[in-house]
């Protein structure tokens, strides 16, 4: 269930799919009106990660996060030159700060490796690495 009390909102869905969506209006005398439709959406499975982020504190390209759709499933693993793993997750929406206990790791490339299961029971593996700019 996903519910927004934004007077603008939207919604991307992670799988393909038909979905029954509801939308309550109030009026400014607190009445209510609810409408609900079906609505159809075709996710092509997707996952992307940048080769490269900043993380100093501009508030800009700060956190690496892996982009994806339609998932069901995922792990994301980064490591340093010595094969320590600074950053592990199987949330999509958590990404590395560039930290390792605490701590602002150098300016270095770190190996990655990705797996992730689409809804659709694709399943992609990558590894490569990731460069940390300071």
């Amino acid at each position: 269930d996903y519910t927004s009390k934004a007077k603008d909102t939207s919604h991307i869905f992670q799988e393909t799919g038909t979905f029954n969506v509801c939308l309550t209006a109030y009026s400014k005398f607190g009445c209510q009106s609810i409408y609900c439709d079906n609505v159809e959406a075709l996710i092509y499975p997707l996952a992307n990660l940048p080769n490269a982020f900043t993380p100093n504190g501009d508030g800009i390209n700060d956190i690496l996060y892996v982009k994806a759709y339609g998932v069901k499933n995922f792990a994301f693993r980064i490591y340093n030159r010595l094969g320590q793993v600074v950053f592990a997750s199987s949330n999509l929406y958590s990404g590395w700060d560039g930290k390792f206990k605490g701590i602002l790791q150098p300016m270095d490339a770190y190996a990655y490796t990705l797996s992730v299961l689409f809804w659709n029971g694709e399943q992609m593996n990558n590894k490569g690495d990731i460069t940390l700019i300071r």
